[in-house]
C-alpha cells in the first residue's frame, strides 16, 4: 500500500469523524487517565486488654488458632507477636464482603507492624509512623522546684522528664536547683491526625543554676547516634550521673536533709539523703564492679558499694532490697538498678542514703568535678557550631 492511499484514507477518516488531525491528537493528549480507586476498609479498633494473648484477641476478630500459628511463624523474623503489650492499640480491616484483608499493631510510638492476609498467605512488614513536627520553646524560674515551675511555665510532665534527663549528668534536680534559679528549653511536639501526642525531642536546653548557665544542644556523632553537647561541643555525658534516683521517680515534695533526727544535731555529713517512696528503684550512678552488698552493721542496713575505679567509689545504704542478679564482683553499667530505696538500719523514714568514696576519703558529691565525655569530632565542628547558632535564634 503506497503513501499516497495511506494519506487518501486517513483524510477522509478525518472528514467524516468531524475533526482534524490535530483535534485527534490533541484529545488523545488531554485524555483523563482515570487511576483505580483506594479500597475501602470497615476499621475495627482495639486496645490489648488485661488477660489478654495474641491468640485471645485474634479469636475476637475472627481469626482461629491454626491461622494465629501461621501468623506468628510467617511474622517471628519481623515482630513476636507474643510480645504485644498492655494498653497499645491494634486495627482491623474489613473490606465491603466482611473479609479481614489486614491487621495492625501499634508496638511503640515509631512504628506499626501490618500483617496483610491474601490468599491465604501473611505478609508482615514494619511501618513507620508519620507525625507533624512543630517546634516549640518554654522557659521558666524556679520558686520551689523544677517540677512545679516546669508546669506553672506550661510544660507537660514529659517534657520536663526529657528536659530532666538531658541534664542528668550536669545537675542534681532533686537537691541542687534553688528558687531564682531559672530555664529555657527548645524542644518537638510530635500531632497525628492534627491531635497533640506527646514530646518528639528536646533540641537544645538550658538551666541557670546559682548564677552559672549550663547548656546543652543536640547533634549527631560520627557514628549518627544523637548526642547532647554543651556549647563548645564537649559532650555530657560523664563517668557519673548527677543521682542515683532518676527525677521522674522523685516528685517536687520531696527534699533532702543533713538534720540527724536521731542524734538530735547537726553533724559532718559527706553524703545526700534523698527522701523517696519505698521501692524507689535505685540506680548505679556508674560503670563498676560490685564489691559489696549485704547487710552493714555500722547503721546503713541493706548496703550496695560499687567500685568504679581506683579513684572512686560509690555507696548505697538503707535499701529495702537488691536489684536482681545484684552480687558481689558482678559488673553492673551507668543506669543499671541495683537496689530499691528503703528504711533499714539507722534510719527514721524511707530514704537513700548516697556517697562517693575518692581515694578512700568521702567526699561531696555535689562538688565533684567529672571530665566530659568525647567532644564533637573536628571534622563536623563547623556543622555544630552552625546547628548551635540555628537552636540559639529560637531562644
Amino acid at each position: 500500500m503506497n503513501k499516497i492511499f495511506i494519506l487518501t484514507i486517513l483524510a477522509f477518516s478525518v472528514l467524516f469523524s468531524g475533526c482534524s488531525i490535530l483535534d485527534v491528537a490533541d484529545s488523545q493528549e488531554n485524555q483523563e487517565i482515570i487511576l483505580p480507586t483506594e479500597p475501602q476498609f470497615d476499621i475495627k479498633d482495639c486496645r490489648v486488654g488485661d488477660g489478654d494473648t495474641f491468640a485471645t484477641i485474634l479469636e475476637k476478630y475472627g481469626i482461629g488458632y491454626v491461622d494465629m500459628l501461621g501468623i506468628l511463624n510467617s511474622s517471628s523474623s519481623t515482630y513476636d507477636f507474643t510480645s504485644i503489650r498492655l494498653g497499645q492499640p491494634l486495627r482491623f480491616a474489613y473490606d465491603d464482603l466482611g473479609e479481614l484483608k489486614y491487621f495492625e499493631y501499634e508496638k511503640d510510638k515509631e512504628e506499626i507492624v501490618r500483617v496483610s492476609l491474601d490468599g491465604g498467605e501473611y505478609k508482615c512488614e514494619k511501618i513507620p509512623i508519620e507525625y507533624e513536627i512543630k517546634t516549640k520553646t518554654m522557659e521558666g524560674t524556679i520558686e520551689e522546684s523544677l517540677w512545679l515551675s516546669g508546669l506553672e511555665a506550661g510544660m507537660s510532665e514529659e517534657l520536663i522528664i526529657d528536659f530532666a534527663d538531658v541534664f542528668a549528668w550536669t545537675i542534681d534536680f532533686s537537691v541542687e536547683v534553688r528558687q531564682g534559679d531559672s530555664f529555657k528549653v527548645l524542644y518537638e511536639e510530635r500531632y497525628r491526625d492534627g491531635k497533640y501526642v506527646g514530646v518528639n525531642k528536646v533540641l537544645a536546653g538550658s538551666f541557670t543554676n546559682a548564677g552559672k548557665e549550663f547548656k546543652a544542644y543536640l547533634f549527631e556523632d560520627d557514628d549518627g547516634q544523637p548526642i547532647y553537647y554543651n556549647e563548645l561541643g564537649e559532650s555530657l555525658k560523664k563517668e557519673f550521673l548527677k543521682a542515683p534516683l532518676e527525677f521522674k521517680r522523685i516528685t517536687s515534695g520531696y527534699t533532702y536533709a543533713r538534720f540527724d533526727p536521731i542524734n538530735g544535731n547537726k553533724t559532718k555529713h559527706l553524703a545526700i539523703d534523698y527522701a523517696a517512696t519505698i521501692g524507689t528503684p535505685v540506680m548505679a550512678v556508674g560503670d563498676g564492679v560490685i564489691e559489696f552488698v549485704g547487710w552493714n552493721s555500722q547503721g546503713f542496713g541493706n548496703f550496695v558499694s560499687v567500685h568504679h575505679n581506683d579513684i572512686y567509689t560509690t555507696q548505697y545504704a538503707h535499701l529495702s532490697a537488691f536489684g536482681k542478679g545484684i552480687k558481689k564482683g558482678v559488673r553492673v553499667v551507668q543506669g543499671q538498678v541495683i537496689g530499691y530505696v528503703g528504711s533499714t538500719g539507722h534510719s527514721t523514714g524511707p530514704h537513700l542514703h548516697y556517697q562517693i568514696k575518692k581515694y578512700g576519703s568521702l567526699v561531696n558529691p555535689l562538688n565533684l568535678e567529672l571530665p566530659p565525655g568525647e567532644p564533637v569530632s573536628e571534622g563536623k565542628k563547623t556543622e555544630f557550631f552552625d546547628r548551635v547558632s540555628e537552636y540559639d535564634k529560637n531562644f
